[in-house]
């Protein structure tokens, strides 16, 4: 959805844009969003609590990486609130992967 985006909408305005999710961006999807130029992303269940949830998938390994360090290493700005109503997040996930 970033990537789509960044093509559909220009940089000033995609600077003013937050994009919300029940998790914090992995590393690839973080990369994505600062790519797209999306200014701020609120999340609510932190990638290492998502993995605490679902526990390792040796088949899809996960970077112990939050996405404040990602974006930190970019050029320009990407704010990041979070975890937020991460109660909430969790009920979601819970049952989400517990059907998988």
């Amino acid at each position: 959805l970033a990537t789509r985006a960044g093509k559909a909408y220009d940089l000033d305005f995609l600077a003013g844009c937050t994009m919300y999710t029940s998790a914090e961006p992995c590393a690839m999807c973080s990369g994505a969003i600062y790519w797209a130029g999306i200014g701020r992303v609120v999340f609510g269940l932190s990638e290492r609590e998502v993995k605490q949830l679902t526990g390792d998938h040796l088949e899809n390994p996960t970077l112990d990486l939050p996405c404040h360090i990602v974006f930190a290493a970019g050029q320009r700005p990407t704010e990041v609130v979070g975890p937020m109503l991460a109660g909430e997040a969790a009920k979601l996930h819970e049952e989400y992967w517990s059907r998988r």
